[in-house]
C-alpha cells in the first residue's frame, strides 16, 4: 500500500500473523491460549494513537490478524511544540529507570535529554508523524508474557 506522506487521509489497515501463528484466543492446533494478547494489543493501539499523528476510527482484533480504520495526518506533528513532541515520545517509549530511580525521574531526565538535542527531537517528530513507524511499533512490541 502506498501512503501519502503529505496529505491527510483515511486508511483501512490489516496486519496478519505468518506461518499459521496465533494472535489471540485459543490455538486449536496447539491448544495454547493467547487470549491475554487481545487486551494488550488494544491497549497498545490506543496508547500509541495518542502519541502518533493518527486518530483511530475503528479496530477489530481477530484470531490471527487485526484491522484498523484510522485517519492519518502526516503534517500534524509539524504543529506540535517541542514540549509536545517530547511528551508524546516519552509516553510512547518510556525509559527504563536505573536501579534505585523512580519512573517519574527517569521520564523527566529522558525528556530533558530529548529537548536539549534538536537533531534527536527532529527524529522523534518524524517518527511520531509516520504511519509506517506507528504500525512498526504496534506490531513489534510483544507482551512480556507472550
Amino acid at each position: 500500500m502506498l501512503v501519502d506522506d503529505q496529505q491527510p487521509c483515511d486508511y483501512h489497515l490489516a496486519s496478519r500473523c505468518v506461518r499459521r501463528a496465533w494472535l489471540c484466543g485459543r490455538d486449536k492446533r496447539s491448544g495454547k491460549d493467547y487470549s491475554h494478547r487481545r487486551r494488550w494489543l488494544i491497549e497498545r493501539l490506543l496508547m500509541l494513537a495518542q502519541c502518533f499523528a493518527v486518530e483511530i476510527y475503528a479496530y477489530a482484533v481477530m484470531s490471527n490478524h487485526f484491522h484498523i480504520v484510522l485517519h492519518y495526518d502526516p503534517n500534524a506533528c509539524l504543529a506540535w511544540s517541542d514540549n509536545e513532541v517530547a511528551k508524546r515520545w516519552i509516553e510512547a517509549f518510556p525509559p527504563k529507570p536505573r536501579p534505585g530511580q523512580d519512573t517519574d525521574t527517569a521520564k523527566a531526565e529522558a525528556r530533558a535529554v530529548l529537548l536539549s538535542d534538536s537533531a534527536r527531537l527532529d527524529r522523534a517528530r518524524r517518527t511520531l508523524g509516520s504511519l509506517s513507524h506507528f504500525m512498526k511499533h504496534l506490531r513489534n512490541s510483544p507482551p512480556s508474557h507472550a
